[in-house]
């Protein structure tokens, strides 16, 4: 059942709104081989459902499932050190007008911004920094692989990784229906917040696709390029080309 996109004929959505939402978990709903836009699964089993969602998340709960979704949308299960070291770098760019930043005006940077957040004198000021330096290492060699396989320009960068946690989110918000966690009404809304803040943060549907592989690779891969990667790559190469993929006949804004 996996590695397909399926598209459900009846009984999927019809809300633009909603759809958006749905087309940001397509990566995932093609690795599973489920339909990419159904809000719930034509043959629900909730018991399997709650048990995957209390072993791979923690959610055994109406509540604890709104508040995983809450996070990530707002970014926060896996991705905020990952951004901050790509904001920095674009803070870098555009101060040097697209000069190449090298690896230590990139490391000082992020230094700045952990010291601003955390304090100077934070007990884990020092770890969090040693974080952000490896982050700062590993970014550059997904982003030269992206080039070399064709999916990343060769002037460009991932902007930021948010798309990895909005595509988990969006089927975070199908899963509740299936678990017996949230109603599809409650699931439609999250995936319209969800869409919504996709498009306010990425100009296209490949921007924020790059932005998922990146976060999926930092996530998994651990500098492997392995099949983390290769599974991410074929379905991003899929979903950005294929004519009956959700972003290449729904525009991410609009």
């Amino acid at each position: 059942m996996g590695n397909r996109l399926r598209t459900s004929r009846s009984g999927g959505e019809t809300d633009p709104a909603v759809l958006r939402g749905l087309a940001c978990g397509a990566h995932l709903k093609y690795a599973n081989g489920a339909h990419w836009n159904a809000v719930a699964d034509p043959n629900p089993a909730p018991e399997w459902e709650r048990a995957r969602l209390k072993a791979m998340w923690g959610v055994t709960t109406a509540d604890q499932w709104h508040e995983m979704v809450q996070e990530l949308l707002d970014g926060q299960v896996s991705t905020p050190l990952w951004d901050m070291a790509m904001g920095a770098r674009a803070a870098l760019l555009v101060r040097q007008e697209g000069a190449p930043v090298t690896e230590q005006a990139w490391r000082d940077a992020i230094g700045r911004l952990l010291v601003d957040q955390l304090g100077p004198h934070h007990p884990e000021l020092t770890s969090a920094v040693a974080a952000g330096h490896e982050v700062i290492a590993r970014i550059p060699r997904y982003e030269a692989r992206f080039r070399e396989d064709g999916l990343l320009a060769p002037q460009a960068h991932v902007r930021r990784t948010l798309a990895w946690d909005l595509g988990r989110a969006a089927n975070m918000a199908c899963w509740g229906v299936d678990a017996g966690f949230a109603s599809p009404d409650e699931a439609r809304e999250a995936l319209r917040v969800i869409g919504a803040a996709a498009a306010e943060e990425y100009d296209t549907w490949s921007d924020f696709s790059l932005g998922y592989v990146l976060g999926r690779c930092l996530h998994f891969d651990e500098d492997a390029f392995g099949s983390w990667y290769r599974e991410v790559r074929k379905s991003h190469r899929l979903l950005t080309t294929r004519r009956n993929s959700p972003w290449t006949t729904m525009p991410l804004r609009g």
